[in-house]
């Protein structure tokens, strides 16, 4: 697993197999983090029931109790992976969560699991940034929307896996089995990264390649740059206020379909994940091709696409809040989450194409950090206590009522992204 050369990397780039192979593997490990997010939303009813919590602190454990440690070490640990091996750190982040995630079996009250979870969320902080620098070296500019919507499908297979088998394994076996069958084999697949995953060298697929030196900028100067730079930071900003709408949404919606339509755990994880991966698998891979195709024509649309997106997403995801028809409810979720999908890709490829080799881990560490604890710290808790609040005068539907209120976000989200388009032009265009 030492450094490969210059050479090296040319001909695992001319190699297909082995760069999708690692492209595999490191969208295998990000369906397992999400499995491992994802599996609290499907044992909500369980963990209250078990516990006796409000709907505040079923939020605590499925967003604060994760994200502030998971974005808060994302930073350190990305700087350490611009500086270091980056397959090493992925290693060994897999191996963390996933022990983490096994231990919540073993919890016996809210503070014991709610530890656990933080546990969850301090080995996953290792997992995205290193990755997403790992596939920019492996994949040229051309084609890393397409190689990170592939990537980001961890979401989608992630979020279908956690729901369908921890909501058959609960039901079936109880709620301590499902954080044991979701957590154990991670460990194997921690162990398969270590040994089969090459560290590739920096910056080599560049349309201008570099030299990258690792010890250039100072932790402060490395801040100021991307916080200097308008494009970042603009779409940093719209992508943190779409995401709010998705961890809130993925959090809350098998306790929605549980609460509003007489639905079992099992069949409930099943549709969800249906939903969940059906529309957002396609959205994914839809986003990545066309902002590359489009992007290469003019690169305004890798923000044209998530602009239009999330305005059509709010409408339909509305309508499924409020329906009393199930199949009405889904097919709306399928359609707003695929809306939804379509925005990552462009924007993930346009945030490493806007920082240089050598921050790139960084700049998605800076991104996440402010999209986890904004998104999946706050807007689990936000929904929960909204809901909360809400439950006098709407009964089952004060779920529905916080959801909706959110959406707002998607709204602001787009105007961002129109922010970013004229500083994109004046550094790419003009």
């Amino acid at each position: 697993m030492a450094e490969i050369s210059a050479a090296d990397a040319r001909q695992a780039d001319s190699n297909r197999w082995y760069r999708y192979y690692v492209l595999g593997v490191l969208t295998a490990t990000y369906t397992f983090s999400i499995m491992d997010r994802q599996i609290v939303a499907i044992l909500v009813e369980d963990l209250r029931a078990e516990f006796a919590l409000s709907d505040a602190q079923l939020g605590l454990l499925s967003g604060l109790a994760f994200a502030l440690f998971y974005a808060t070490l994302g930073i350190p640990i990305a700087r350490l992976a611009d500086r270091t091996n980056r397959v090493r750190i992925v290693s060994i982040a897999v191996a963390v969560w996933s022990a983490m995630t096994a231990l919540c079996a073993a919890a016996g009250s809210f503070v014991h699991l709610f530890l656990a979870r933080i546990g969850v969320g301090i080995g996953e902080a290792g997992g995205t940034p290193p990755s997403h620098s790992i596939i920019a070296d492996y994949f040229g500019p051309n084609e890393r929307g397409w190689a990170l919507s592939i990537y980001s499908m961890g979401t989608s297979i992630g979020g279908f896996l956690g729901l369908v088998i921890g909501g058959f394994v609960a039901e079936y076996y109880g709620w301590r089995a499902a954080f044991l069958v979701l957590g154990i084999p991670g460990l194997f697949l921690a162990l398969l990264t270590w040994l089969s995953v090459r560290e590739p060298p920096r910056g080599t697929l560049e349309a201008q390649p570099q030299a990258v030196v690792q010890d250039r900028l100072s932790f402060k100067d490395a801040s100021i740059a991307l916080w200097r730079n308008l494009v970042f930071r603009r779409i940093v900003i719209g992508h943190i206020l779409a995401i709010f709408v998705g961890y809130s949404l993925f959090g809350w919606l098998p306790a929605l379909f549980l609460r509003q339509f007489e639905m079992g755990q099992a069949e409930v994880g099943t549709l969800v994940g249906l939903i969940v991966s059906g529309g957002g698998i396609p959205g994914l891979l839809l986003g990545g091709y066309l902002g590359d195709k489009l992007a290469a024509r003019d690169i305004r649309w890798r923000v044209y696409i998530p602009i239009l997106t999330l305005v059509l997403a709010t409408p339909l995801m509305l309508v499924g809040m409020w329906t009393d028809n199930v199949v009405l409810a889904a097919t709306m979720f399928a359609l707003g989450i695929f809306m939804y999908k379509v925005h990552w890709g462009p924007h993930l490829a346009l945030v490493q194409h806007v920082v240089p080799p050598e921050l790139r881990a960084q700049a998605v560490a800076y991104a996440m950090f402010f999209a986890n604890m904004l998104g999946l710290g706050l807007g689990p808790v936000l929904i929960g206590a909204i809901s909360d609040a809400a439950m006098a005068g709407y009964g089952e539907q004060s779920l529905a009522f916080a959801l909706s209120i959110s959406l707002a976000a998607f709204i602001l989200g787009a105007f961002w992204y129109v922010r970013a388009l004229k500083p994109l032009r004046a550094a790419y265009i003009d």
